[in-house]
């Protein structure tokens, strides 16, 4: 299969999704009126609320919802093959995740752009609150270990991609210190200028990757973890505009510009897929991801289809922008669009590997040696590389030699390839960094509304704020020290899909309250998939795989599956008890 058809069918049935279902959504379901003042034109106050184009409002959104799940979930996911992974992400990109995101956003948007927390409170109850803000606090343990996990490996020595991933973090403080002091220039202008000093230093370390300066960057992996860990409990104290801020703007221009590349070099290039359509996997399980395609194939592509993350970021943040209630469709909708359009080219990619290849990254080499299989290229790439490119788990290292692969067969000849695997290492850093720090700051900030504790700058709220990173902090490194991709990746999965229903059951409660009650299976029929795979997926990780351990690891692998289980099964029950009312509510006038 040609994978520039793969692309060409996701243009077209996008094309159809934007243009007829998110129409249906914004005329019928939401009933979007500009008559309405959106809460940045409302509450404007000059910083959080601020009414503001809405191509600019979809650049920032999109660089803040495209993260590193949409590229490691297909790529992962492709071990069951490409035909399956992209009949799901198609389908359930514009029935399910277009709408999870439009009715987070519009009743964000309702709501005086309000967290879905605060919304749930009002539509479902306090029960429903507090289990949503349980339930946000562990996703965003789970989803920092997963998507870390995967970049710690491939950052493992190699000094190269470590230290240009790291002069990200001066570079962003650079951006703030010359927009506030210096040059008073335009964000995106200083943010140009911080990308230009980004690829400087990165082909400079490129020239001297052999002397004593770049050795300090050759990392283990627990030093990694370690060093990550406390930038991300920093950066999630330092005020935003310090340091996140302009990271958020430099790393969206990164990914908008890269992603671009990426298509243009699929349809000029237009390699064939090597992955057979459905492999062996589907039934027994993988060696990538232990377990059969159902349910773990839609665990294991999460954000290709829904994602949780999302419940966070369309509610509270990008709803304070918007001009008017109409963008919506465009921003929340076309957003969630184009960053699905980001999984089919990271499946696309994964699946130029050969098989052969494809496993030996992926794999352990253990695991590899049962698989009777042998490398077709991948030996030749990692002398070009001059690095052991075998076993290194998590989904990045193959992402970037597959990118390697594909651009310096277009760009320039084999000597190149060390350039882009390298530069596709940092482009995939650039996409997990941020879940790492704002994961860390969210949890925290959900914990302190759960537990009453007002942003006032008081003893209390800085004892709490500390405390609280430390425990976060602390739980996803216990996380990525202990676990391995099998475990961790569906475990973030599960996570993730439940969140995506969690969002899906207060939009049902607002479509049942305000609309005949057959709308509201177009909102809540998602919540049937997503949340059968993840709870099925879940016992079976449960039951089947890290029990029979014995281990305190496996015990502590499990208590976060359950847990996580129990609260959205509350969350549900707490739901349907509140559809049942919306109902008799809605049926009483007709009785009469």
């Amino acid at each position: 299969m040609n994978s520039a058809i793969l692309m060409a069918l996701t243009v077209l049935v996008f094309a159809l999704g934007f243009r007829f279902y998110s129409k249906f959504l914004a005329a019928k379901i939401a009933k979007l009126n500009d008559g309405n003042p959106t809460p940045a034109v409302k509450l404007n106050d000059g910083k959080d609320y601020i009414p503001m184009n809405k191509w600019v409002v979809l650049f920032y959104h999109y660089a803040t919802i495209a993260g590193a799940g949409v590229l490691l979930g297909p790529t992962l996911g492709a071990q069951y093959g490409w035909l399956p992974c992209i009949i799901w992400i198609l389908i359930a990109t514009c029935l399910a995740g277009g709408v999870h995101d439009f009715m987070v956003m519009f009743l964000s948007v309702r709501n005086d752009g309000k967290s879905i927390g605060e919304i749930a409170r009002k539509e479902l109850g306090r029960l429903s609150w507090v289990t949503i803000t349980l339930a946000t606090f562990f996703m965003a343990i789970v989803a920092i270990s997963g998507m870390g996990m995967g970049l710690i490996n491939a950052l493992e020595h190699n000094p190269w991609a470590t230290f240009t991933v790291m002069m990200t973090i001066p570079i962003s403080i650079f951006i703030h210190v010359y927009t506030r002091w210096i040059g008073r220039m335009k964000t995106l202008e200083a943010s140009a200028i911080g990308l230009a000093i980004l690829m400087a230093l990165f082909f400079a370390a490129g020239m001297f990757k052999h002397t004593w300066l770049l050795n300090l960057f050759d990392l283990n992996r627990e030093t990694l973890i370690v060093l990550i860990a406390l930038y991300s409990s920093i950066a999630s104290i330092l005020p935003v505009q310090i340091l996140l801020t302009p990271r958020d703007h430099l790393s969206g221009l990164i990914k908008v510009a890269f992603v671009a590349l990426l298509v243009v070099a699929i349809f000029f290039a237009h390699p064939t897929l090597e992955m057979p359509p459905v492999t062996e996997y589907n039934f027994k399980g993988g060696p990538v991801i232990s377990g059969a395609l159902w349910p773990f194939l839609f665990i294991t592509i999460t954000c290709g289809a829904i994602s949780g993350w999302h419940s966070l970021c369309c509610s509270g943040v990008t709803p304070r922008l918007l001009s008017k209630e109409t963008d919506i469709r465009t921003i929340a909708y076309g957003g969630w669009l184009l960053e699905s359009a980001i999984a089919v080219v990271a499946l696309c990619l994964a699946c130029i590997l050969a098989p052969g290849d494809y496993f030996a990254v992926n794999t352990s080499p253990k695991v590899y040696a049962t698989l009777g299989m042998e490398p077709v290229e991948l030996k030749r790439i990692s002398a070009l590389i001059d690095m052991e490119l075998q076993g290194r788990t998590g989904g990045v290292t193959s992402l970037s030699v597959s990118i390697a692969k594909l651009l310096s067969g277009l760009f320039g000849p084999d000597a190149t390839i060390t350039y882009w695997y390298q530069i596709a290492i940092v482009y995939i850093g650039i996409f997990v960094m941020p879940i790492m720090d704002h994961g860390t700051r969210m949890g925290r900030y959900f914990m302190q509304d759960a537990l009453g504790i007002k942003h006032t700058k008081t003893y209390k709220w800085w004892l709490s704020t500390i405390v609280l990173t430390i425990i976060m902090a602390f739980t996803w490194t216990y996380l990525l020290y202990t676990g391995t991709i099998s475990v961790i990746w569906p475990m973030f999965g599960m996570c993730n899909q439940l969140m995506a229903c969690i969002g899906l059951l207060v939009a049902t409660s607002y479509v049942l309250k305000h609309h005949n009650p057959i709308y509201g299976l177009i909102v809540f029929w998602p919540v049937l998939v997503f949340a059968f795979a993840s709870i099925h997926g879940g016992v079976l990780k449960v039951a089947y795989e890290l029990l029979p351990m014995g281990t305190t690891v496996a015990y502590v692998q499990s208590s976060v599956f359950i847990i996580f289980i129990v609260l959205f099964t509350v969350t549900l029950v707490d739901s349907l008890r509140n559809y049942i009312n919306a109902i008799k509510a809605f049926k009483k006038p007709s009785q009469k």
